[in-house]
């Protein structure tokens, strides 16, 4: 009995640790954060650069670490990203590994080559690439924007990209993409890419929303923007949309992705002012599409609450109905009107939407191979589309009534 049971106990102790001969310690590995696909100079070959984060920052293993880098950029030229991955280990002293990668990011000349949806779909073969991983399109080289990229208030680079994809759902300005997305919608559908710079060519605009990255007016700070969008179709980019165009794309779905956001309008009372509103959505749009007619006809309908942010103009809304309704008005108008104009800048440019309606159509059809053969992407260019946006005002800011000014007698 005393022999079985050693023979079982070393039986048990063999599918335990049979897991263990592969294991490596976090100081052997080099974990890549951030990538960056670049286009070749010959042939269909890419320059990948990795971002690798040094562990031993921001830890209590700091105060060894003071002299060194917050992280370590390597770029390698390759046939692809697994090749690339190889070939930096001849320079690299630990394993790379891309547990941690988070993002990607492409430079935009790739990114509108037919060589871009070869790269980027044959990459996912590795397990250790994550189809949450945020995709970035940027407008110089992926390799410039990486170096360039030092944000003051983050020194983990992990971090700094975690943060930013967090306030896009707070603006708007900037689509929630990823790897998942892009191979889910790289047929007809048009899909949204987050649009990054580093060059700074600033522009002056009265709207506030109405910018690409590197146009915002930013006089110090990261050179670094984040804003608006690129247009990918049929796996390789084909234009972008700016800020405005961006969150017009997002509140035309029918899910919710945007928090809350802030815009701003002339003033209905006194166009010389403007107003500061901010917007939120606690209901999904309405999407009814008619495919039996021809063209198709398309029927949208937004609700948005409305809060008074600052009013310049310090007219009074509280005590006037007339001046609210006029406010509301003004305001869907707009906001119909920006609408239009995106959709026939889509129908015209792109022949294809981002706005997912696709899902909504297909819903009239028994089988795939129906829709399929209806054609989406060519029904939508010619279809009519009616976008209408239903605000309630939730409230008119924290004071109660503009400031009254009284003049002093003495």
């Amino acid at each position: 009995m005393t022999r079985i049971g050693w023979k079982l106990g070393i039986l048990l102790a063999v599918l335990f640790l049979a897991g263990c001969g592969e294991r490596l310690e976090l100081e052997q590995q080099a974990f890549v954060v951030a990538i960056g696909l670049d286009k070749g100079e010959k042939g269909n070959l890419i320059k990948v650069t990795f971002q690798i984060s040094n562990p031993q920052v921001n830890t209590s293993q700091a105060a060894e670490s003071q002299t060194e880098p917050p992280a370590d950029i390597v770029t390698i030229t390759a046939p692809d990203l697994l090749a690339a991955k190889e070939l930096a280990q001849s320079s690299l002293s630990r394993k790379i590994t891309f547990s941690h990668l988070e993002t990607i990011i492409i430079g935009e000349e790739l990114a509108k080559d037919e060589l871009f949806n070869n790269v980027i779909g044959s990459a996912i073969i590795d397990p250790e690439m994550r189809r949450e991983a945020m995709m970035i399109i940027s407008k110089e080289p992926a390799q410039d924007f990486i170096h360039a990229n030092k944000p003051t208030m983050e020194t983990r680079p992990h971090k700094y990209y975690a943060f930013m994809e967090g306030n896009w759902e707070h603006t708007g300005y900037v689509p929630l993409s990823n790897l998942n997305t892009f191979y889910q919608r790289t047929d007809d559908e048009l899909f949204l890419a987050a649009y990054a710079s580093a060059q700074s060519e600033p522009e002056e605009h009265e709207d506030d929303d109405t910018y690409l990255a590197g146009e915002v007016p930013q006089a110090s700070g990261d050179p670094v923007q984040m804003i608006g969008s690129a247009i990918l179709q049929r796996g390789r980019m084909v234009g972008t949309l700016n800020g405005e165009e961006t969150r017009f794309s997002l509140l035309l779905r029918r899910k919710n992705l945007i928090e809350s956001m802030t815009a701003s309008f002339p003033d209905p009372t006194k166009e010389e002012y403007r107003l500061s509103v901010v917007f939120s959505r606690t209901e999904n749009s309405k999407i009814r599409i008619d495919t039996d007619r021809s063209p198709a006809k398309i029927d949208v309908t937004v609700p948005l609450k409305m809060r008074i942010n600052s009013n310049l103009s310090l007219q009074d809304f509280t005590q006037n109905k007339d001046q609210q309704k006029k406010l509301v008005k003004s305001v869907e108008e707009r906001l119909e009107k920006k609408s239009d104009e995106l959709i026939e800048k889509l129908q015209e440019e792109y022949k294809g939407e981002p706005f997912v309606w696709y899902a909504a159509a297909r819903k009239n059809f028994w089988t795939m191979k129906q829709f399929e053969d209806y054609g989406w992407d060519r029904q939508f260019a010619e279809a009519d589309v009616d976008i209408n946006f239903v605000i309630e005002i939730e409230s008119f800011g924290e004071q109660i009534r503009p400031p009254t000014l009284e003049k002093d007698e003495g």
